[in-house]
């Protein structure tokens, strides 16, 4: 029976090493909800990433502190524009935005795209986007970049920083 006991007790100790602490499942059942109250399928958002961008390029809407304060406040202004808004980050974008401590709201209308995908603009044939920098087009793909806090934007990791989808469905109502 002992030996029984220590070979489970070593099983899950085994499964819970294999899986890091920072690691976890952000679309679970037991998903903690963020921004409770916004005007959603459930009452806030179950569908985020904590600690990196998982937004695109293809349009952007930029928005700074005092506009926007918290996570809550860049969620609510992709809501604001469901008819461009796909999805948001609410990080630290700039050096200035870390010595200022307000992390930005960049509103996009797509996700990263996989590293093996680039896609190309017609500009002029296009509806609805503003100008893209020429380092975003063609919008090339990558791994989805972790967010930082430190004034080079390249260093100390930020788990606070915040992305996701905000999806307008058929039926009227948004889930996030």
């Amino acid at each position: 029976m002992a030996y029984i006991s220590s070979f489970l007790i070593s099983l899950l100790v085994g499964v819970a090493s294999a899986h890091p602490a920072s690691v976890h499942d952000q679309q679970g059942p037991n998903q903690p909800l963020i921004c409770p109250g916004l005007k959603t399928v459930n009452s806030g958002c179950i569908r985020y990433t904590r600690g990196f961008d998982v937004t695109g390029v293809t349009t952007e809407v930029d928005l700074k502190f005092p506009q926007i304060k918290d996570e809550c406040d860049c969620i609510k202004e992709c809501l604001k524009r469901l008819d461009s808004c796909a999805n948001y980050v609410w990080k630290f974008s700039t050096p200035e935005s870390v010595q200022s401590g307000h992390r930005t709201c960049t509103l996009y209308s797509n996700f990263n795209l996989p590293p093996k995908v680039n896609l190309a603009f017609n500009v002029d044939s296009s509806t609805n986007i503003q100008l893209l920098s020429p380092e975003n087009n063609p919008q090339k793909g990558g791994l989805v970049p972790q967010a930082f806090k430190d004034s080079n934007l390249d260093t100390t990791a930020d788990p606070d920083a915040v992305s996701g989808p905000v999806w307008a469905l058929a039926d009227g109502s948004v889930q996030c």
